[in-house]
Formats: structure tokens, C-alpha cells, sequence
């Protein structure tokens, strides 16, 4: 059976889209797996899976609902129970006090979330949770998800906006063979599942073929399950040793396990309408997802997780599975419980004797909180208020590059008191003052992002190094971008040919650089890549390019056309309305593209990123006074937005209004000082009303925190030069040809101040 979340009036055409994004089997429900797998079925029952969607009922609802109530920033919600319901009155999108049905509960612990039902098949999740940790933890209370959200009632963080939709961002995770369901044409939903939380046929595929081999007499090897999973390996660790080996090969069924969790277990996007699992066996992750790399904000430099990434990136990062250990060597993939408690889960694979001693963790206390394997090797950041998760990457601690890369480090994050140099002399004092070994990965993707001298360098040799893990050697590729130069380009060539799908990916955003017209002949062979992702990247980068032969351009609409059907698998969001206009714009479809970022503010009235990008459609059109509009409606929601102040201060250049013009690219460049584009254009700017002085400052300013870009060197050089100071002219037209010593215009400029 499947349940339909939808209005009465679209769900016949609800039955029309999921029947007809069948995939072959079909799902049969939990209790006809029952009948043959009872102890699997005993271990699931009462897990995080079971519990992660549920009816609201009185035995699954454990908020407090009687007549309690919360107060955020001023307003109040109270939360009743009536007839065997559960209500919450508190502001709806429109800023009234309503009364809301709760429908559903949406996790368990360490919080449990509920969702409520509304007449577009919309269902939304209230950012006000139940802590139900025991009392004695903190828990047993209603406390607000974020607790600095200024989400008010009509934005898209208010808990009936956009970001806490359960259709877009929760539903396929949290319930088995999930159809989305989304019309564009409508803005609703008529999302079905098969069943409302993540049962057997999440992770093992739809079951009527398993069922018809179980009831055949004539069974062959192929058991009929979407997903085969390997039997589990013994790791053993032998004589003399110290750290486990498995008795066979680990890898064989390792990705295939691995990648089932990694659907749902990952910081991804989807580029496939297919669910959870419901795929043939010869595709994998990366033909249904694109999978988020180190990128600021999400990651520390070192791959620390930073922001919710999910465990798959910080695994795919670790010495566990590049030896091919996988997630049920560690949890029951059932019950999802540890499989064994404290230390002697690692003591399965590494000898205690050897690791679970003071002289290795140097914590007196075998039991301390010190002496856990985990808290040094595992340490855990809290999201969503109360939920501690741990880091899968499983590395080192290092103190001692803490403070060269701003990132954290096990040790403080225990002896939170004690400053980073304690810790690094603790460490000393124990190991000595021995050099430990280079992070390459950290330092390069570090220096990248601070845009340090040798930053290029750096990122080629870890891009090369096929002794770190793929996901950063994929990081530093695409960050070759920001380096358009032989060296990154050959670099990216070398490893568009890798057996490695991620470094293709990798190398392909690395060539973003090229000029469109010179990428056919580089990037048109992956467009028959194997893996999805892969053609899908490179479609994307010859999207618009021209001058092709009919051959080659009957070949690319056709991939175009795939890369649009991905697109739409993310309609409902306003990121993925933002790509799909990108895909028009590329193709000239300048209507389609308004329509999209037309979409996307309806879908997030606040997203900068579409009004700017709107405004910019428009000034391309010539229509430069709706452009302006539209970046004066960015300026009074986000007044405090560098971005929307230095767009709106081009435009007001554009538009003659120099006076306005000076005033916004003034506060862009003060309030985002890193970003020396902003002071680069106020100083031009500044330098075109004749205040050449003033320029020369900010532009001077800029260049201490970029002290290689092309653009300021140069403008300080001509300045200079026009306002009579030959000698500071000369001295800039030398830094430009150190920093640039094959730029033709760089040595003409150097030459003429001779």
C-alpha cells in the first residue's frame, strides 16, 4: 500500500506519477519480510530507523502536550492534546496565531521533531523540538531548534518556510520508496511513500522479486534483492601483531554497503528521481547523487566536519576505508546499535594491549573520558541543539596545525580551559619534540582558501598525490579553478583520465576555467563518461559552447536534455530553480531563465543569490531599470549584504547615480574586505571622479590580504603613474611582473615606466 500526502484533488494524478516511475520491483511492506526474518525484524523494531517517521499517536508522540507551552524571540507556542490528537497553536506564515494538527513525529533521539499537513501537500516541520534526552542530560523540555533564528513569520527559515519543508528536504530519508511528487505548475506536492518510516526495502531494495524467488522451487543464485550485500569478513588480528587483517578481500562488497548508507548518510545532491536504493545494480552513488567535497563552511581544511555533512565524506577521508572496513563492521545494521560498547569496539581490530593502555592515549584513568578511543580519534560536534555526532575520518589529533589552519583539534575540544600550546607542549612532553608528518591536504586546501602565495603549487602536488584520499585530492582539482594557468590545466587533463570518478568530477571543475569555446575538445569525451555525475559535470561546462558540427551538436542537446531531467529532480528547491535557469541562460532561453528565478523567489522571497541573478538577467536585456528595482528589493532585505551592495552600486554606476554608486561599493568593500573585487572597483570608481588619493589607499589596503591579483597591481601601477609617482609606479609594475612573469601587458607596462 502507499500513503499519499496530498489534497483530495491531485491524488489520482499522485497513483499516475508513482506508477509510472516504477522501477521493475515493486514494494511488498515490512510484514512480508516478517515471515522470514524475525530476528532482523525483532533488531529493527524500536531502532532510529523505525522511529525516524511515525504517525502521531499517543505512543510514538513523547513531547509534552498538555498545555504546555514555549516562548522564542516573543513568540509563544502551546502544545494540546484532544481526542487522541496533538495540536500546537503558534504564528503561521502569515503571523496569526493558528491552531495546528502535529501529524506526524519525525525522529526519536536525542530529539524528536513534528510535522503538520497542509492542503498543498506541503508538510512542514515546527523549529520548536523536544529535547528527550533524560532529564539528568538537559533533555525533557521544548527547546527551539536554532536557537539565533530570526526566521519570522513569511521567510523562508520561519518553520512554514521553504527550509523546513519536509517534502524537500526531509521525506526521502526518512520513509521507504518515497515518491516526491512536486508540480512546478502548481507548486504542490503529492508525495506517496510505501511506508512511512526507513524499513527493510530502504536499504534492500523493493521485495517482490526476493519474494517470488523465496516461493520458486527452482532458486538460483540471484536472490531477486535491488541491493546484495556482502557477508561480513572476520578481521583478525594475528600473532605478533597489532592491528586486524581481514580473511579475504574487504573491497569486494565494501563500496556497494558503504554506498546504501552513503544515500541518505551524506551532505549530497540528487541527480536522480529514482528512491532510496530502487536502482539496478549496475549504477552507483555517483549515477544518482553529486557528492558535496571539502568545501569551506561544510569542512575545516583538514576535512574536520564543520557544518551537517553526514558521515559519508568524512569516512570516505579515512585509513578505515581505504582498508576496506564498512559501517556493519562497526554498527548493527539493523538496530543500528554499536556492536560493542566503549573501547572494545575498537579493540576488535586494534590490540588493547597495544592501544587501550595509558602509555598510547596517556590518560592514567582507564576509564576516563580521555582514555576513549572516540573522543580522541572520533571527536563529536552538536547539531540541531543537543545531537552530538562524530567525525568519521577517524584521524589524529593535531594541535600542533591548529592554529596554521584554523581549524579544531580533539585535544581542546575536551580541555576546553587550556589554550592550543598547552596541548601541543602535552604532546611533546609525551612523544618528544620529534617533527610530525605534514598534512599536505590541510595545508594546500588551507592555503587556497586564504589565497596564500604558493596555494597553486600546493594544490597541483595534492591533486597528484595518490596517497591521500580522494575526496581531497577532488577538493583541490576543483580548486584549480581559481589558478587559470598551464600548470593547473595539464594538471586537470592528467586526471580527467583517472579510473576515479570523483577526480574526474574533480578535473572537470578545474577546467571551468577555459575559455567555453576551447572546452569541446578536452571535456567532450566524458560526456559518455560511465558514472552519471560525470557526464552530467561535463554537460554542464559545454552548455552554450558554439561553432560545433551537427554530429557534435546533436550529441550534446541530447545530453543537454538528460541535464535538464536531472535538474527538475530538484524543482522544489530554490537552489535547484537557480540551476535550471543557469542551464537556460546557457542555452539563450532568457524567458525560461526569468521563469526560473521567478520560481525560486517564490519558493524563498529572501534568496539573494535569485534576485541578483534576476536583476543581472535583466541589465543583459538592456532592461536596466528593472534590474535596479530588483537589486534596490535585495538592499532593504538584506541591508547588511556586501554582494547585493557592490551589484547595486554597478548598477548605479550603469544608471549614472554616481553619488548612490560610491556609497554602496564603499560599504561592499567594508564589509567584506576580503574580497578585494569589491575594493578593486571602489577604487576605480573613486579614481574616476578624480580621487585618485583615496583609491590608491583602498586599493593598497586590498592588496595586503590578496598581494598577488592581477587587477589591483595593475591599477596601482597606472595610478601612480597619472598622479606623478613614478618611483611607487615602478615599484608596483615590478611586483606585477614577479607575480606574472609571462603577462605581455605586465612587461609593457614595466618597461614604459623605465
Amino acid at each position: 500500500m502507499h500513503y499519499i500526502v496530498t489534497p483530495l484533488s491531485i491524488i489520482s494524478l499522485a497513483l499516475l506519477l508513482f506508477s509510472s516511475n516504477s522501477h521493475g520491483a515493486s514494494y511488498v511492506g515490512t510484514e512480508q519480510c516478517a515471515g522470514c526474518h524475525q530476528p532482523e525484524l525483532a533488531q529493527w523494531q524500536g531502532s532510529h530507523h523505525d522511529w525516524a517517521m511515525k504517525a502521531a499517536t499517543a505512543e510514538t508522540v513523547l513531547g509534552d502536550f498538555s498545555n504546555a507551552t514555549f516562548t522564542h524571540q516573543g513568540t509563544r507556542s502551546t502544545f494540546t492534546r484532544k481526542d487522541g490528537a496533538f495540536y500546537v497553536n503558534t504564528q503561521g506564515a502569515d503571523g496569526e496565531y493558528q491552531t495546528f494538527k502535529v501529524d506526524y513525529t519525525f525522529g526519536v533521539e536525542p530529539l524528536q521533531q513534528y510535522l503538520v499537513k497542509f492542503d498543498d501537500g506541503r508538510m512542514q516541520a515546527l523549529t520548536t523540538a523536544w529535547d528527550s534526552r533524560p532529564k539528568e542530560q538537559g533533555g525533557q523540555r521544548w527547546y527551539q531548534l536554532i536557537p539565533n533564528d530570526i526566521g519570522g513569520p513569511g521567510d523562508s527559515f520561519h518553520w512554514t518556510g521553504t527550509y523546513f519543508n519536509w517534502n524537500t528536504r526531509c521525506a526521502e530519508c526518512h520513509s521507504t520508496g518515497l515518491e516526491k511528487n512536486y508540480s512546478m505548475a502548481t507548486d504542490t506536492f503529492a508525495t506517496a511513500w510505501s511506508e512511512v518510516n526507513v524499513a527493510c526495502e530502504s536499504c534492500h531494495g523493493p521485495g517482490s522479486d526476493h519474494i517470488d524467488w523465496a516461493r520458486s522451487s527452482n532458486q538460483g543464485d540471484n536472490n531477486g534483492l535491488q541491493v546484495q550485500y556482502s557477508k561480513q569478513l572476520n578481521w583478525v588480528i594475528a600473532e605478533g601483531m597489532s592491528i586486524a587483517n581481514p580473511q579475504g578481500d574487504p573491497h569486494r562488497g565494501a563500496t556497494t554497503e558503504i554506498e546504501s548508507c552513503a544515500a541518505c548518510h551524506s551532505r549530497r545532491s540528487k541527480i536522480s528521481s529514482a528512491p532510496i536504493n530502487n536502482y539496478p545494480r549496475d549504477k552507483t552513488f555517483l549515477d544518482h547523487y553529486q557528492l558535496q567535497t571539502l568545501e569551506q563552511g561544510l569542512y575545516h581544511a583538514d576535512g574536520q566536519i564543520e557544518d551537517e555533512v553526514y558521515v559519508y565524506g568524512s569516512f570516505l577521508q579515512s585509513k578505515m576505508h581505504q582498508r576496506g572496513v564498512t559501517c556493519s563492521n562497526c554498527h548493527n545494521p539493523h538496530s543500528l546499535e554499536l556492536k560493542a560498547e566503549g573501547n572494545a569496539l575498537c579493540a576488535g581490530c586494534h590490540a588493547p594491549q597495544t592501544y587501550d593502555t595509558p602509555k598510547h592515549h596517556h590518560h592514567e584513568q582507564a576509564d576516563s573520558t580521555g582514555a576513549q578511543c572516540v573522543n580522541c580519534h572520533m571527536p563529536a560536534t552538536v547539531y540541531m541543539g543537543v545531537d552530538a555526532r562524530r567525525d568519521h575520518s577517524m584521524r589524529v589529533p593535531r594541535p600542533d596545525i591548529t592554529a596554521q589552519i584554523d581549524a579544531p583539534n580533539a585535544c581542546n575540544m575536551c580541555h576546553t580551559d587550556r589554550a592550543t600550546d598547552w596541548s601541543v607542549s602535552a604532546i611533546e612532553s609525551w612523544l618528544g619534540k620529534k617533527v610530525s608528518k605534514p598534512e599536505l591536504a590541510a595545508q594546500a586546501i588551507y592555503a587556497a582558501r586564504i589565497n596564500a602565495p604558493d596555494a597553486n603549487q600546493q594544490l597541483i602536488d595534492l591533486a597528484n598525490n595518490a596517497t591521500i584520499n580522494e575526496l581531497a585530492r577532488a577538493t583541490a582539482l576543483g580548486l584549480l579553478e581559481n589558478y587559470p594557468n598551464i600548470s593547473s590545466y595539464s594538471t586537470a587533463q592528467q586526471q580527467l583520465k583517472s579510473d576515479k570518478p570523483l577526480l574526474r568530477i574533480g578535473a572537470l571543475n578545474a577546467l571551468a576555467f577555459l575559455p567555453l569555446q576551447q572546452r569541446w575538445q578536452n571535456i567532450s569525451p566524458l560526456l559518455n563518461d560511465p558514472v552519471r555525475s560525470v557526464r552530467l559535470e561535463a554537460t554542464k561546462l559545454l552548455m552554450g559552447i558554439a561553432g560545433l558540427d551537427s554530429t557534435q551538436q546533436a550529441e550534446l542537446e541530447g545530453h543537454i536534455e538528460r541535464y535538464i531531467e536531472a535538474l527538475t529532480v530538484n524543482a522544489d528547491m530554490p537552489n535547484g530553480q537557480l540551476n535550471l535557469a543557469a542551464a537556460y541562460l546557457a542555452q539563450g532561453s532568457y524567458q525560461k531563465a526569468e521563469q526560473a528565478y521567478q520560481h525560486a523567489l517564490k519558493l524563498d522571497p529572501q534568496s539573494v543569490p535569485a534576485r541578483l541573478n534576476l536583476a543581472d538577467l535583466y541589465r543583459v536585456q538592456g532592461q536596466e531599470t528593472k534590474a535596479l528595482k530588483q537589486l534596490l528589493q535585495a538592499q532593504a532585505a538584506n541591508a547588511s549584504n556586501a554582494t547585493v551592495l557592490f551589484s547595486l552600486g554597478l548598477a548605479q554606476i550603469r544608471g549614472k547615480q554616481i553619488a548612490s554608486a560610491l556609497i554602496s561599493l564603499e560599504k561592499a568593500s567594508g564589509l567584506a574586505p576580503e574580497i578585494s573585487r569589491y575594493s578593486y572597483v571602489y577604487g576605480i570608481a573613486l579614481n574616476g571622479q578624480g580621487r585618485g588619493q583615496e583609491a590608491l589607499q583602498v586599493m593598497t589596503r586590498a592588496l595586503t590580504g590578496d598581494s598577488q591579483n592581477r587587477d589591483l597591481l595593475f591599477a596601482l601601477t597606472t595610478i601612480n603613474r597619472d598622479l606623478g609617482r613614478l618611483e611607487d609606479a615602478r615599484d608596483f609594475a615590478k611586483r606585477l611582473v614577479l607575480a606574472f612573469p609571462e603577462d605581455g601587458a605586465a612587461l609593457q607596462l614595466r618597461d614604459a615606466l623605465k
